[in-house]
């Protein structure tokens, strides 16, 4: 198996379901970028530098759970062409919650992929996501994956 690693920042918009009050469903995209992580006498500091690249897709659906928990599972296509698709499941429950920010909240989950397409069709691995949720939707998504693809 070979490993590959990603992180990426998407940002989209979740809406709750018109049958189930407590589901919410979320469509994001992010654009190819690079990561630069500094840690200096300040702390650290983080910033994403747009890179030459396709845009990745993500659509997850999260059942609330009580509570600050919530499950759920999503996709996630890599390219415009959208052959080569992740798809993914909560490990445990992620957590959502108040950030202290008027109209913001925060959360946290670990998907475990579950295959896909194209190159991922037997991928295996753990993805983590961090990402707030604003009051009119707003989602802005932190994700970093380790995945494992078959030679």
């Amino acid at each position: 198996m070979r490993q590959l690693i990603y992180t990426m920042h998407f940002r989209g918009q979740a809406s709750p379901s018109a049958e189930h009050p407590k589901v919410l469903r979320t469509a994001s995209s992010g654009t190819s970028c690079t990561l630069e992580t500094v840690v200096n006498s300040a702390g650290v500091e983080t910033t994403l530098h747009p890179a030459a690249g396709d845009l990745a897709f993500l659509e997850s659906e999260v059942r609330l759970a009580g509570g600050d928990a919530f499950e759920g599972q999503g996709v996630l296509t890599f390219g415009d062409e959208g052959e080569h698709e992740l798809r993914f499941a909560t490990v445990h429950p992620g957590h959502l919650g108040p950030t202290g920010v008027s109209g913001l909240m925060a959360g946290s989950v670990s998907w475990h992929v579950k295959g896909g397409t194209g190159r991922f069709e037997s991928a295996t691995g753990l993805i983590t996501s961090t990402f707030t949720l604003s009051d009119s939707g707003d989602v802005s998504e932190y994700q970093c994956g380790l995945i494992f693809l078959a030679d």
